[in-house]
């Protein structure tokens, strides 16, 4: 069984939002990741029965400014990263988003 746990902020003023689905199989796994992609959350990961992260996405894209002072916010784009793909501090934060409070 693996779990799909998902954050992502709302701004300063509201509480982030965090989801958890569980997965049996794999078309379960992928079903609900790529739902998550679709409703545009900031981070996913993939937990195993031991609760450790298989890996995660984080939507990198950045809003570009639309020439009359506004921003606009670009399509989501999804970066994987995997246990070891980055420093080992920088790692243990993305892995604190992922934690009920």
């Amino acid at each position: 069984m693996y779990t799909v746990r998902t954050f992502t902020s709302n701004g300063y003023y509201f509480d982030a939002t965090q989801e958890i689905y569980q997965a049996a199989r794999l078309k379960d796994l992928i079903s609900h990741v790529r739902q998550c992609m679709e409703d545009s959350e900031y981070q996913i990961g993939i937990f195993d029965d031991q609760g450790k992260c298989k890996g995660f996405w984080v939507d990198e894209a950045e809003p570009e400014d639309d020439g009359e002072g506004g921003m606009i916010m670009q399509k989501p784009a999804y970066v994987l990263y995997r246990p070891g793909s980055l420093p080992e501090g920088i790692w243990n934060v993305h892995m604190t988003k992922f934690k009920r409070a």
